[in-house]
């Protein structure tokens, strides 16, 4: 017994002593911390692109914020899903059900993502020339929801049921994006 915990100590040690790889420096982005990160009320994303063009490193840290975003989006919608469907045991044609609900999801992804607000904006000149841009962006869940729900009632190869089911769905998602932080 008095090994192993001598063992434990001196395997402790070791690794507090050795602490950071040396020649590392941890870097912080200036979007950082709970005021970019996700909420329930908002979908949150950050992105950087660097580039010897200051447009492009721009550009590149768009992109890479609206896909991030699009992915939080993707994510929660199907937990909303996978939850609703727990919930209600929508059993008859579940797998159907599934199906349908991921198509419109993609496209509300696709016209959705328009929907974003640029929350932080920032440019750098390093010292090799390149510009690194740095882009926050959110979404108001609610309005992503309401758009799905928009989207699924005017389709057509949605049943009734379908609908009444995407609907009741998204309507507990919007209550609960409303709720206080």
């Amino acid at each position: 017994m008095k090994k192993i915990f001598s063992i434990t100590i001196l395997t402790a040690l070791i690794v507090i002593s050795c602490g950071a790889p040396k020649g590392l420096t941890q870097v912080k982005g200036p979007f950082e911390g709970s005021s970019y990160q996700g909420s329930r009320r908002f979908f949150r994303a950050t992105g950087s692109g660097e580039s010897r063009d200051a447009e492009t490193a721009k550009s590149k840290a768009l992109l890479l914020a609206k896909q991030r975003l699009a992915s939080f989006v993707q994510t929660q919608i199907n937990q909303v899903a996978e939850n609703y469907s727990a919930e209600r045991q929508i059993s008859e044609n579940l797998g159907d059900f599934s199906t349908r609900f991921q198509q419109i999801t993609r496209e509300v992804l696709s016209q959705t993502i328009v929907n974003i607000s640029i929350i932080g904006d920032k440019t750098y000149k390093n010292k090799n020339g390149n510009f690194i841009s740095y882009i926050a962006l959110e979404a108001k869940k609610k309005v992503v929801y309401e758009k799905l729900k928009e989207l699924s009632l005017v389709r057509k190869n949605l049943t009734p049921a379908d609908k009444n089911a995407i609907s009741n769905m998204i309507e507990n998602a919007i209550n609960e994006a409303e709720k206080n932080d």
